[in-house]
């Protein structure tokens, strides 16, 4: 028995639950092993094959090439009868010795048939993913169940379909530019530039220059060499004009003109710049009232509302505020290095009965906040600004009237004893009732009320 008929029986239970295929040859090309799974993908027999020489069998095999290079060839396709196999063929050392080779291959058809399965349960898992974290495309672009949120997200996937120009409205801190990025992202512009302008941060002076760049020596100062204007920047993808509503008029002229031709003029310059650029703009101000008032072009309002997506404040949708945390939280986490576990209940219901006028980006605030106070891995309410723990909920002063109208007394003893339950640190309960700590004791002692209520 030579050397390497010694080292393949010396793995024959290995090899022949191997899943792939294994042919092993010697120095002179003669097939010695065969496991039970090549006979499964190449539908030869083998029996028949033992004993005989590769290239009898299959002739376009590169495993005769191994056996002459003594190199490696890795990732071979080779057709065998009417099956293709994907193969890797390394060649058999002994002492430095060149004794054989071995190929380990699998059928190709079944690589495909597992990429499919692989791909289409990959995309059952992100559906479900999506459905249960309550948020869908970009992770910041949290939809939740809210029935306006689903409705926004309804009307951002089919505007990313098309070319029109979208108007996204909505308070400050909403998301609007999250909504522009998830249009474009989702659109088959999503490998070209996406230019965000903030109309509202850019001096009037300099505006201009900006979008539409300038020719060399058009102004005093002027860069010599001129300058690429931002809507030229954005050929072939999106421009997202944030604040539109603070664009000077005289700028909202050249801008509607830009629209209507889809070209352009740099400063100084008289040759046309063909563009191909899409057009999404944003405002937390009513268009409608500034053309109303004369200070937008009603023709502009027009032509950029085509598509209108009005997000909800987050008030609104305080429904999926826990969902909003948590990603949220995530995000911080990662940009901090910090790891905190999860949010108190009490701390959430602080956050649910809070107004938010800043939205999500004073959530984000607010949460950031609490990674820096937290020392126990949990963020409660005293990791939270004051402000919110102060904020009673919205059913604690409510009174269910019958068919009996309550004394003045019986008010001030319902509403004393809700608050004190909302807030059983009497210094908090207090400051929310508008009296002192002392007053607040004095009534609780007049009305039999437990000074340890909770």
């Amino acid at each position: 028995m030579d050397k390497l008929e010694k080292i393949v029986r010396s793995i024959d239970f290995i090899l022949k639950h191997v899943h792939e295929g294994i042919v092993i040859a010697d120095r002179e090309g003669r097939v010695i092993y065969v496991n039970e799974a090549n006979e499964r993908i190449t539908g030869l027999d083998n029996k028949k094959i033992l004993g005989q020489k590769v290239i009898d069998v299959v002739p376009t095999s590169s495993l005769i090439d191994v056996l002459k290079s003594g190199k490696e060839r890795l990732g071979v396709k080779t057709r065998v009868n009417n099956k293709y196999v994907y193969s890797n063929i390394v060649p058999i050392y002994e002492s430095g010795v060149l004794i054989g080779s071995i190929s380990v291959f699998l059928d190709l058809t079944e690589i495909q048939d597992l990429n499919q399965k692989l791909e289409s349960a990959r995309q059952q898992i992100n559906s479900l993913s999506k459905q249960l974290s309550g948020f869908i495309g970009d992770k910041d672009f949290i939809v939740g169940r809210n029935p306006k949120m689903q409705k926004v997200l309804e009307v951002a996937k089919k505007a990313a379909g098309v070319i029109s120009s979208v108007l996204i409205t909505g308070e400050s801190g909403t998301g609007k530019e999250v909504v522009a990025k998830f249009i474009h992202n989702n659109s088959p512009r999503k490998n070209g530039p996406f230019i965000e302008v903030n109309c509202s941060a850019i001096p009037e002076t300099l505006l201009e220059s900006e979008l539409f760049g300038y020719e060399p020596g058009a102004f005093t100062g002027a860069d010599p060499k001129g300058k690429t204007g931002l809507l030229e920047k954005a050929n072939g993808g999106t421009i997202f004009l944030d604040e539109i509503g603070d664009m000077p008029f005289s700028i909202q002229a050249k801008l509607l003109r830009m629209l209507q031709d889809s070209e352009i003029r740099k400063l100084g310059g008289g040759r046309k710049i063909k563009l191909d650029i899409r057009v999404i703009s944003a405002t937390n101000r009513s268009l409608e009232a500034m053309v109303e008032s004369g200070e937008f072009r009603e023709d502009l309002y027009y032509r950029l509302n085509v598509i209108h997506i009005e997000l909800p404040p987050l008030r609104e949708r305080s429904e999926d505020i826990p969902v909003y945390a948590k990603l949220l939280m995530d995000k911080i986490g990662q940009r901090l290095n910090k790891k905190i576990q999860d949010i108190s209940p009490a701390a959430l219901r602080c956050l649910i009965n809070y107004h938010f006028p800043g939205n999500i980006r004073e959530l984000e605030n607010i949460l950031e906040k609490g990674f820096v106070m937290d020392e126990d891995g949990i963020i409660g309410v005293d990791d939270l600004p004051e402000f919110l723990s102060l904020k009673p909920e919205h059913n604690i002063l409510k009174w269910n009237f019958d068919e009996n109208w309550p004394t003045l007394q019986e008010a001030e003893k319902a509403i004393i004893e809700r608050t004190l339950k909302a807030f059983p640190n009497k210094t908090k309960a207090a400051k929310v009732l508008g009296i002192s700590r002392a007053t607040l004791y004095r009534k609780m002692e007049e009305m039999g009320l437990d000074k340890d209520i909770v």
